[in-house]
């Protein structure tokens, strides 16, 4: 096998972009990136190879003729550092920094800041209803960085770390300033190949176009010079990914089995927003810039503040000490139990800390609304606040913990509640899971009090009859706030434990006259086309593109069996990511 010459390629390209002392700054380059191989974590979106040399050296001369006065060390610096800030990740960004420092000593050369944009950036940031964090307008200057050198991008990061607000923010920037930005997203991973990228009939070799080279087609078309996006938002799988090689290359064409290419045009962008790169090859992971979002970079508190923000907005606010009862009550709660779930209690699933944040301000918002709209006009408390958020913050973050024979983490995370936090009193018997916050007496009262003599209804089977438990209110309280709210629901448990039953129930004393719900039963066979056939086929069409249930009904779809499809190579389920996509 021949290892190609790294430093000599990389002193030639340095010739080619006007560096007088290429061959020592060659040296430096391609002993950082060497030392980057060796010192920095094994992660499988670091790139530091040919492709990744050649895109900071193409940044360097474009540094260089901007600034002409500055040394050129300083200038291969800043490229090196600027381009390869936004892959590492937060561990890593250290050693990085040190190995940069010690191969270019007492050089101080301050970021390129673009301060126009910046500012673009905060009022887009705002427009929109985000925070203006600094690590957050910091990646989206960085994304529109990357598009200046890259034509292929990856946003790398976890669920719920801001990676949809990252473009969303620098497409509505551009859309402020009258660029005329185009984007369109879709998940490649909810649907199949052919219905991606197209499909020749074997038996009357008709050509049938797919989603993705539709798409392309139609942008490639688009005669203005404002900039274009595709957006594939979903995880790296080498059944479709292997296809877009050509694509994301020096070669910008897509080779469809038609024999038809269709070239990315120059204002064209590919957008991939993935949570990993386990499965991607280190070609493609070579093909593109990366620009990772840790954890810690934006965290939950910008959401939350969005929240409020919000609430303010649309006058939904009880009184004028509800904004600042809920921030210090999510200063001292939210944090502290987040970290004991993540680290010394399991759950039934990974779930991001963001997910725990929605459903507390999903229920918060349903009990002061409520409130609010009530005829109980005394005075909502300091301490009515603090007690509300704890119900909320108890079942948005312990609702999910599990449970079973052998271990029960519900009890576990009581147990610390009652010693971390003694301001709110809970009652002595049973545990903070047996009470629900009242908004009529202003206190905590157990689930039992909700139970109501059942009668039952000689005209229904035996078998479909549910006598109410402290469980099935428990359940059906929640569901009934977020159905309210229009919010999604998942509800988790083994066979047999009543979860269908538990929502016809419930489903059967919802107001007729507001909703419809539909219901979808999903076996091994289940396809991501039937599934949307399905969806649409209880809708009508609206305005423009837009379809809705019939009249002023509110569309309620009762998935079973969510886990009944086929999983496909690289999971989840084509079924699961079409309707998560819907």
């Amino acid at each position: 096998m021949v290892v190609p010459d790294f430093g000599l390629i990389c002193e030639i390209m340095l010739v080619a972009e006007g560096f007088l002392s290429a061959r020592i700054l060659a040296r430096k380059f391609i002993t950082l990136y060497e030392l980057c191989k060796e010192l920095l974590s094994k992660q499988d979106h670091y790139d530091w190879g040919l492709r990744a040399i050649k895109s900071v050296l193409v940044v360097a001369g474009s540094l260089k003729r901007g600034n002409r006065d500055m040394a050129e060390d300083a200038v291969l610096m800043r490229a090196l550092r600027d381009f390869n800030t936004p892959k590492i990740i937060t561990d890593d960004l250290p050693v990085f920094l040190g190995l940069i420092k010690d191969l270019f000593p007492a050089l101080e050369a301050p970021r390129k800041r673009n301060v126009k944009l910046e500012e673009e950036v905060k009022k887009a940031t705002l427009d929109l209803g985000l925070q203006t964090e600094d690590a957050f307008i910091l990646k989206v200057v960085q994304l529109d960085e990357l598009f200046a050198v890259r034509h292929s991008v990856f946003i790398d990061g976890g669920a719920g770390a801001g990676k949809s607000e990252v473009w969303r923010t620098l497409y509505h920037t551009h859309l402020m300033n009258d660029r005329t930005p185009t984007a369109i997203d879709l998940d490649p991973k909810a649907v199949t190949n052919d219905e991606l990228f197209g499909v020749i009939n074997p038996a009357t070799r008709e050509w049938k176009d797919g989603l993705f080279s539709t798409i392309m087609r139609n942008m490639a078309n688009l005669t203005h010079k404002g900039p274009k996006w595709i957006v594939l938002d979903g995880d790296i799988d080498p059944m479709w990914i292997e296809s877009l090689n050509t694509v994301m290359d020096d070669n910008k064409i897509l080779t469809l089995a038609s024999n038809e290419r269709i070239p990315l045009t120059p204002t064209m962008r590919l957008l991939f927003e993935i949570s990993h790169l386990k499965t991607a090859t280190p070609a493609t992971v070579s093909r593109a810039g990366i620009l990772y979002i840790n954890a810690s970079d934006l965290g939950w508190l910008p959401y939350v503040h969005s929240w409020l923000d919000s609430r303010v907005k649309d006058n939904k606010v009880l009184s004028r000490t509800e904004r600042p009862a809920l921030s210090i009550c999510f200063d001292k709660y939210v944090g502290p139990c987040l970290d004991i779930c993540n680290t010394k209690l399991k759950k039934i699933t990974t779930i991001p800390d963001l997910a725990h944040v929605n459903m507390l301000c999903y229920l918060l918002e349903s009990m002061l609304d409520a409130q609010k709209n009530s005829k109980d006009h005394r005075e909502f408390t300091k301490e009515n606040y603090e007690g509300l958020f704890c119900f909320c913050c108890v079942w948005a973050v312990g609702g999910a913990l599990f449970k079973d024979q052998m271990s029960d983490h519900r009890q576990e995370f009581h147990k610390w509640w009652v010693n971390e936090f003694k301001t709110v009193k809970f009652p002595s018997n049973g545990t903070i899971f047996d009470y629900f916050w009242s908004l009529t007496s202003r206190k905590f009262e157990p689930w039992s009090s909700l139970l109501k003599p059942y009668e039952r209804d000689e005209n229904q089977p035996l078998q479909n009859c549910i006598v109410p438990t402290v469980e099935t209110v428990r359940v059906q309280y929640f569901l009934d706030k977020l159905i309210q709210l229009g919010k999604p629901v998942m509800l988790v448990g083994g066979a047999g434990t009543g979860k269908s039953n538990i929502l016809q129930d419930m489903f059967a004393h919802l107001n007729s006259e507001v909703f419809i719900v539909k219901n979808i039963s999903f076996n091994f066979y289940t396809t991501s086309l039937m599934l949307q056939e399905i969806l649409d086929k209880s809708l009508e069409k609206k305005a423009g593109k837009n379809y809705a249930p019939p009249g002023q009904f509110r569309m309620i779809y009762f998935i079973d069996d969510l886990n009944m499809p086929e999983a496909s190579v690289s999971p989840p389920s084509l079924s699961c990511l079409c309707l998560e996509h819907f």
